[in-house]
């Protein structure tokens, strides 16, 4: 039976990527109709009725699954900010890294609009990310640069974009596939964003190798709820190799005494705000179970 992936879902109609390069407009068939049975970036299995129609028979198992934007089977998720116009935040930027890392999902950090900044900035900005280890490109649609190095680290992976509106994504997209012509956005100076202006999930073909870019209207949930006190430090990955100096199995590198990461962050080998990025998303994450907790007891009762 025929195999390919779903790269665009239209009013009930499911069009799907072939590994022959075509495009087949199929419906599926019996449970598979029911409005989340299928998302974009399924590998399903088809049957052809028509030339170019078709009825999806099957779903492969996912890879994984984002529940907003609904999109399945990424391999690694592109995190995008700009230099400028809007103003990037350390804040912002870690919290979508541990959003990935909690869930198993590789990241790699685009600072977009690099025109609008001298080569010294750029560097500064994305210098504290590389040496964590994180792959960092400094990027600009309006000259070129980057292109060749973005489009090297998108290949063979299917990469979704994640970022606030106005950094620009779509104009990404338009840049390393061409003829997609995304809508793209002017940044609000009074409120000091974008719009969002894309508003369907698509999966598009890279024109070279077998690389896929999702295009997504954005991720709508960045809470942290699903992550756990105890599941917190790992998402920060500088943390790995100074834990083994903490005192305590299981510290939680804020109260402890003798905490290896609070030392590292003395000495200067941890930045001082991506350790007070992490305390705020501990309280953060240490409130949501405590919510749980609540609820759980009054769900007893």
């Amino acid at each position: 039976m025929p195999v390919g992936r779903i790269n665009r879902i239209i009013g009930g109609f499911y069009y799907i990527s072939t590994e022959e390069g075509r495009t087949i407009t199929a419906v599926p068939r019996g449970k598979l109709r029911r409005a989340d049975g299928l998302v974009v970036g399924d590998v399903v299995d088809f049957e052809l009725t028509a030339p170019d129609q078709g009825v999806i028979e099957g779903v492969h198992p996912r890879r994984n699954l984002l529940k907003r934007p609904a999109v399945s089977n990424i391999t690694q998720v592109a995190v995008v900010f700009a230099h400028k116009n809007p103003d990037f935040n350390y804040l912002l930027i870690d919290r979508l890294l541990v959003m990935l890392a909690a869930s198993n999902l590789p990241a790699i950090i685009l600072f977009n609009k690099a025109d609008l900044v001298d080569e010294k900035t750029a560097t500064e900005n994305a210098e504290p990310y590389r040496r964590i280890g994180y792959t960092t490109l400094c990027t600009s649609t309006k000259s070129g640069q980057g292109k060749e190095q973005l489009l090297a680290a998108l290949q063979s992976e299917i990469t979704t974009l994640a970022g606030p509106s106005g950094v620009g994504k779509s104009a990404l997209i338009n840049m390393v596939v061409p003829g997609v012509k995304q809508q793209t956005g002017a940044v609000s100076a009074k409120i000091g964003r974008g719009r969002h202006t894309t508003r369907e999930v698509r999966l598009l073909a890279l024109p070279q190798g077998d690389g896929f870019l999702v295009d997504t209207p954005g991720f709508t949930q960045l809470d942290l709820d699903f992550i756990s006190p105890a599941e917190l430090a790992a998402c920060f990955p500088e943390f790995g190799a100074v834990e083994q100096d903490c005192r305590f199995q299981g510290c939680c590198h804020d109260q402890e005494p003798d905490c290896g990461v609070k030392a590292a962050v003395a000495a200067g080998a941890i930045y001082p705000w991506r350790y007070e990025n992490y305390l705020a998303f501990l309280a953060e994450v240490r409130n949501w179970e405590e919510q749980k907790r609540q609820r759980s007891r009054r769900t007893r009762r």
